[in-house]
């Protein structure tokens, strides 16, 4: 787990506060969700990072070719191997919410235990193993994930 030492202070976003591209961006986010998660409020100092991130997410949803439950799997093994808690938390109320995962599923994923359903393990595993080994896993990770 990551242990977060620091943290740079800019200021969070709002509508109000936004300006220019920072606002085109928050206001689009809003429509697009109803609302302005804090991490896209912090993000916006800098638009075009945000702007990367939320065209990145969109395209992993709309075209990795995950069911939403193993979407919400593979972002909640990032949010427990980063320690955030905040995206854990928002990862797993999407996945009980809209996924509709099984709570005994969603429990295990949370307490990094073993899943009851074998492809979301396999899919848990190698998401781990990726985030480990930077992208490039060994081969003993890929086979473990089977």
């Amino acid at each position: 787990m990551v242990s977060k030492t620091a943290r740079l202070d800019l200021p969070r976003l709002s509508l109000d506060t936004a300006e220019g591209a920072a606002k085109d961006i928050l206001e689009r986010a809003k429509k697009e969700g109803g609302f302005i998660p804090n991490m896209y409020a912090d993000m916006a100092n800098l638009p075009g990072y945000l702007e990367t991130y939320l065209v990145g997410y969109k395209r992993f949803c709309d075209q990795a070719g995950f069911t939403s439950a193993e979407q919400d799997l593979v972002f909640m093994v990032i949010s427990r191997r980063n320690g955030c808690d905040y995206c854990m938390a928002a990862h797993s109320m999407l996945a009980d919410k809209v996924a509709k995962m099984d709570a005994e599923v969603l429990t295990a994923i949370r307490a990094s235990e073993e899943i009851p359903d074998a492809k979301l393990q396999a899919l848990a595993v190698f998401t781990d193993a990726m985030i480990e080994s930077n992208g490039y896993p060994t081969q003993d990770a890929l086979d473990a994930s089977k």
